[in-house]
């Protein structure tokens, strides 16, 4: 790393799969197994930036890593999204799980019992909370060099 081109580049191809992404998942083959030279680029690229705009766009593009999973976490999203498409109480758990009341998701995944459902929200979650971790990793960095 260090390259101020292969990091502009590596930053520029990153846009491009985010633009691509359809859904909240993606699969992190996107990276060609280059993922993590991404996240450095992006952090190295923060550590120099003084444009506020900028800073927080590279932000949210860090934290965006996190929705990008392994082929068997993108199998089991478009399964509960197909099944969601199908069945309407699925769906509203689905729903449930976007409000992000976690009790509530509980007691509706212990009282459903659906294996992939609570797979799916285990996913959700983790996701959710690396999402937010990098946030503040992001931050952090962008902090300790302003």
């Amino acid at each position: 790393m260090g390259e101020p081109d292969e990091v502009t580049q590596l930053i520029q191809r990153y846009r491009e799969i985010l633009a691509g992404r359809r859904q909240r998942y993606a699969c992190d083959s996107a990276f060609g197994g280059r993922k993590r030279e991404f996240e450095k680029a992006l952090l190295e690229r923060l550590g120099a930036e003084r444009d506020p705009q900028q800073a927080a766009a590279l932000v949210e593009m860090y934290a965006q890593l996190a929705f990008f999973v392994p082929q068997p976490d993108m199998e089991l999203d478009e399964l509960c999204r197909r099944r969601g498409e199908q069945d309407q109480e699925f769906h509203s758990l689905l729903e449930l799980m976007e409000a992000g009341d976690h009790e509530a998701i509980q007691k509706q995944l212990a009282a459903k019992n659906v294996p992939e459902l609570i797979r799916y929200y285990a996913l959700h979650r983790r996701a959710a909370l690396e999402s937010s971790a990098r946030r503040q990793q992001a931050l952090s960095v962008q902090e300790l060099n302003a």
